[in-house]
């Protein structure tokens, strides 16, 4: 998407937000929804479903309900999976869609902060695999490449940066999933880390990394992940303010997107411009987080998630 697309559509929000305030209502492009919850939620499309997942209220602050769900109306209505997964407060899951259902992987807050997976049409928790050794304090990211290949991302406990694939072929016929080919990256973040496969046929970097800079500069970094542990196309994301919350990533037509909450509160929103190396401008949009922004997904509106101040999730878009 380039500058002028996005102002228009920036622009379009904030008359319909300017319009609706002075009626005492809340901005159309912004669903403010009764669960409660913290950390970054995470969303994903499945033909007219949306899947979401977050850190529930309920439970204790090491082991929050692990709440995955499906709304057919955009967030209107959601119907959860059922469950008992528990997931750190202020953290959450990562979700990716697989044309059918979805694959999930969180830390398992009541099993030492373990990596776990499964996978969802909807009904419950298939396949669920806990990687024993592998642990995470912080939600992890999950992305597939045009071969079907899964990724997995998340921050070990000394905040580095790990990649690995995630088979989960074995599912069909009782077995379990497996995670493989690891690599230990040596950049550090201070929250959980995105990740996408860059398929928006303008740019072409393949795998792409998004995180929070673990070393005080309070900065979004990106870069593609090749199989090593030297990542290239590294950029920084131009914003007015830095962030040390947990980013989110996507790719559409013609651009990958960026969703953060900066250090002063406020989503921001951004976009590549089709750079080798990536050369993204993120914008704030001025609606306020309590803490990670969730990826963007595309339907028919560009869709993204986080909790408000008051801990409320919201579903927005563009």
């Amino acid at each position: 998407m380039n500058r002028r697309r996005l102002a228009l559509r920036l622009s379009a929000a904030t008359i319909a937000a300017t319009l609706l305030a002075a009626s005492g209502g809340a901005p159309a492009s912004a669903l403010t929804l009764g669960n409660t919850g913290s950390g970054r939620p995470a969303l994903a499309l499945v033909g007219t479903r949306m899947y979401i997942a977050w850190a529930g209220s309920s439970g204790t602050a090491a082991a929050r309900q692990l709440v995955v769900g499906y709304s057919t109306s955009a967030g209107l209505r959601i119907t959860k999976v059922p469950g008992n997964e528990r997931v750190p407060q202020g953290e959450g899951a990562a979700l990716d869609a697989d044309g059918a259902g979805v694959h999930l992987a969180w830390p398992a807050g009541d099993n030492g902060n373990t990596l776990t997976a499964a996978y969802t049409t909807g009904a419950a928790l298939t396949c669920r695999t806990a990687f024993t050794g592998v642990v995470s304090a912080h939600a992890p990211a999950l992305a597939t490449d045009p071969a079907g290949v899964r990724y997995l991302a998340w921050t070990d406990l000394a905040g580095r940066l790990n990649v690995g694939r995630l088979n989960s072929s074995a599912c069909a016929s009782g077995g379990t999933m497996t995670l493989t080919n690891r690599v230990v990256l040596p950049d550090t973040s201070a929250a959980g880390p995105a990740l996408v496969y860059d398929d928006s046929g303008s740019s072409n970097l393949g795998l792409v990394l998004a995180w929070a800079s673990g070393d005080g500069a309070h900065s979004i970094q990106v870069g593609s992940f090749t199989g090593s542990a030297t990542l290239s196309h590294r950029s920084q994301v131009t914003a007015a303010v830095g962030s040390t919350a947990a980013p989110g990533l996507s790719s559409a037509t013609a651009d990958l997107y960026v969703t953060f909450r900066g250090d002063n509160g406020s989503v921001f929103y951004g976009y590549s411009e089709g750079c080798i190396p990536t050369c993204f401008y993120a914008s704030d949009l001025g609606e306020q987080a309590a803490a990670g922004v969730g990826q963007p997904a595309d339907g028919d509106y560009h869709y993204y998630t986080y909790f408000d101040p008051t801990g409320h999730l919201v579903i927005s878009r563009l």
